[in-house]
């Protein structure tokens, strides 16, 4: 399927929720000026940041963990970028390297085209194992929501630095498995209630619970322990 069609598809959305995008992302750390930055930065942090981790397509982490987090975000979300500098480090810190949750990114789109490119580019890596990286140095190279920032030529720098086989990244990125993902995601995240962006699901053998919004660590860390194995 045709990466243009897949945009229209969900065009007719946008006008809606662009009014709860802007409710939902008033007083976010949004207009940083401009496109993606000539040139990308932060491909080491991105790569120290995950590693020793096993990564098995779109989750990080132990696959045996008893607790899930997902992750529900768009690539053009300035309080997703927040997220990935302040919640998602100390997810991995405090509950994937020890075992207690594994982490799973989802990417949706609903504010530009530039969002659509980001969660089709994700879906392809995690074709190689790769899904948070590459969604990571996005973060890091955000533009503004207002422009169409992503391009695919910004993509192709990015799983160059990240060292993934760019053919055959190229390769999934337009295939319609990765395509089928995409729509997968979204019905997943308007299954869970999402309007906005991020949406944490955290769900365990004793149930699951559900976050709107940059949260942070409390309350995710609160409900793994809510949700998971029972104290002996």
């Amino acid at each position: 399927m045709n990466k243009r069609y897949i945009w229209g598809a969900i065009a007719a959305a946008v006008v809606v929720v662009a009014v709860l995008v802007g409710l939902n992302l008033a007083g976010g750390d949004d207009d940083d000026g401009g496109g993606a930055a000539a040139g990308l930065t932060g491909v080491a942090a991105v790569q120290e940041k995950f590693e020793g981790l096993e990564q098995a397509g779109a989750t990080v982490g132990d696959p045996a963990a008893p607790v899930e987090i997902v992750e529900f975000g768009d690539t053009s979300c300035g309080v997703c970028q927040s997220a990935s500098e302040t919640t998602t480090p100390e997810i991995l810190d405090r509950l994937v390297r020890t075992g207690q949750a594994k982490f799973t990114f989802r990417p949706v789109a609903f504010i530009s085209p530039s969002s659509e490119r980001g969660a089709l580019a994700g879906e392809a890596a995690a074709a190689q194992d790769a899904m948070w990286p590459l969604i990571e140095l996005i973060y890091a190279n955000q533009g503004s929501e207002a422009e169409d920032w992503l391009t695919d030529d910004v993509l192709r720098e990015a799983v160059t630095a990240l060292g993934l086989d760019v053919a055959q990244w190229e390769a999934d990125y337009a295939s319609e498995a990765v395509a089928s993902a995409f729509f997968e995601a979204d019905a997943a995240w308007k299954a869970a209630g999402g309007t906005g962006t991020p949406t944490y699901v955290v769900t365990g053998p004793r149930g699951t619970e559900t976050f709107d919004g940059n949260v942070g660590i409390g309350p995710i860390e609160e409900a793994v322990a809510e949700v998971g194995p029972a104290s002996p």
